[in-house]
């Protein structure tokens, strides 16, 4: 990898970067109905070598996730964290997966919580908009 980064230690967020994020969809219902469309939503790209997820969803829709991991990925996560409890807190999580895991780089989409983890962890932080651009726009 160009990076140069041990690719075990590498992790993303998950929507708003494999599934694009969107504004509430007022007739889907509420979290539980809108994760349960997700599964039907292809991956915006398929990543190689080894990699993690680390999400903020809520624990209880694990099995949601699991079942769209396992649809849409042939080179499947080393490790997909999912044991958040804290609902509205999900950059508190994230911050404590990555620095319990040795987490090395980390891509995120929301920016509020890219900032919290700058401050609060030691990996690369990455802001999932910027990757883009960089790997994309640049001339």
């Amino acid at each position: 990898m160009a990076l140069g980064l041990e690719m075990n230690k590498v992790a993303f967020d998950l929507d708003g970067v494999f599934i694009p994020d969107c504004d509430r969809m007022p007739v889907v219902g509420g979290l539980q109905e809108f994760l349960a469309l997700t599964v039907y939503m292809r991956p915006v790209f398929q990543p190689k070598g080894e990699w993690n997820i680390i999400t903020g969803r809520p624990a209880r829709y694990r099995s949601t996730t699991m079942e769209w991991v396992g649809r849409h990925f042939e080179n499947k996560p080393k490790m997909v964290w999912h044991e958040n409890s804290l609902d509205d807190e999900p950059w508190i999580y994230k911050a404590e997966v990555i620095n319990q895991n040795d987490i090395n780089f980390f891509i995120e989409s929301d920016f509020k919580t890219v900032e919290y983890l700058w401050k609060h962890t030691k990996a690369n932080i990455v802001h999932f908009d910027d990757l883009i651009n960089e790997l994309y726009l640049t001339p």
